[in-house]
């Protein structure tokens, strides 16, 4: 099993922001576990004011400016699993399309979020853990093709209010 500090290489390499790669990290775990009934990074990922964050990626990028990508030198291996690099390439066409702050939209659409995030008010710091089960991922399906369906981000919130809003302020 990789750590999500590993699976954000494949990432960088397509150019992120750090907002925008937590989002990934969130979707590319959620996914993977929908297929697989698997886990794909052993890390856990948090419910914060912002979306899913994967702590220890956080802390590894949180000096990189808002809005900057993160520079590919940070890269220090590559995936070398063709069913995961299969599975990364799937949801890059999927969601890497979308900015970090549209991500952002998304995930707080994602039952997973909403549940961790509890009774917690929008704007109150949180640290709790977004579970990834057989319980809590009914809401993800794949297609008839057995694909991730595209998705649908039909929600109003942050990017489409303020997209000033600090990529630094998970």
């Amino acid at each position: 099993m990789y750590s999500a500090v590993d699976i954000s290489f494949f990432f960088i390499r397509k150019g992120v922001t750090p907002l925008k790669l937590q989002k990934l990290l969130f979707y590319s775990q959620v996914w993977y576990f929908v297929k697989y009934r698997n886990l794909l990074f052993k890390d856990e990922i948090q419910a914060w004011v912002l979306g899913p964050v994967v702590r220890n990626v956080w802390d590894k990028y949180r000096f990189i400016r808002r809005g900057d990508l993160i520079n590919e030198r940070y890269i220090e291996k590559d995936i070398c699993d063709k069913e995961i690099v299969s599975h990364l390439n799937e949801i890059w066409k999927i969601y890497g399309g979308y900015t970090g702050l549209e991500l952002v939209d998304l995930t707080h659409s994602e039952s997973l979020w909403i549940n961790a995030r509890g009774e917690i008010s929008p704007e109150q710091i949180s640290t709790n853990t977004i579970k990834i089960d057989e319980q809590s991922i009914s809401d993800f399906s794949l297609d008839g093709d057995g694909r991730i369906p595209v998705a649908n981000n039909n929600v109003c919130g942050i990017a489409t209010f303020n997209s000033n809003v600090g990529e630094e302020l998970f």
